[in-house]
């Protein structure tokens, strides 16, 4: 175990590109998913909604969700759901024995998804992935707090549901504005997975997310 985690009893987990490595053709399904929810609600072409979206997204902000939302005038949580509805992760992906094995050994701690997706398709991946729904005390998203990551809503839900104080809880996740920086402004420990590059930011760096169970146990 890692001493600077000695007082971990949560673990937090992001859902895309942490249970799993970024994959190319998931991400350009994603991508057009919310393309494609922004022209359903402006009656944009897609050269048009791709030159709004650019205009917004990583520029003023972080959250693609958040960015349908704004350009589409409807609530995050609805931006959060449709976008969800023109693809499905589970032809991407099959049994992970290694990160079925991952569960098994952190099984003494409590778990919380916190999310930008739909709790529905994430529990339909989950499956297939092999790691019970159960595993989790609760998936959090826009559809619980009204707002995607990096707001902190999320994250203070989580703290105000255990009741433990900010170091008690450990946020794993693949990106640092969106994952990891807000965990951080409030206290909370935090893990970058799937980066070859040493995080400035997060308290430690790992290759794979299967690496977390050795800062832990």
């Amino acid at each position: 175990m890692n001493l600077l985690f000695a007082s971990i009893k949560i673990l937090i987990w992001d859902f895309d590109g942490t249970f799993y490595k970024q994959n190319a053709g998931l991400f350009g399904e994603v991508r057009e998913s919310e393309y494609r929810a922004i022209m359903n609600h402006t009656g944009w072409t897609r050269e048009k909604t791709i030159e709004e979206f650019k205009k917004l997204h990583k520029v003023t902000i972080q959250s693609a969700t958040v960015v349908v939302a704004k350009l589409s005038n409807i609530s995050i949580a609805e931006a959060a759901v449709e976008s969800e509805r023109y693809f499905d992760r589970r032809k991407y992906f099959h049994r992970d024995p290694r990160l079925v094995e991952l569960f098994n050994t952190l099984a003494g701690f409590r778990h919380f998804i916190l999310a930008n997706g739909m709790i529905a398709k994430h529990n339909e991946t989950l499956a297939v992935l092999g790691i019970p729904v159960g595993t989790f005390e609760e998936d959090v998203t826009a559809e619980t707090v009204g707002v995607t990551k990096p707001d902190p809503a999320g994250f203070l839900y989580i703290m105000k549901k255990t009741g433990l104080a900010p170091d008690a809880h450990l946020m794993i996740g693949d990106r640092e504005s969106v994952d990891i920086v807000p965990a951080k402004a409030l206290g909370m420990h935090t893990c970058l997975v799937w980066s070859e590059t040493k995080s400035t930011i997060a308290d430690v760096t790992l290759p794979s997310v299967y690496d977390v169970a050795q800062l832990l146990v």
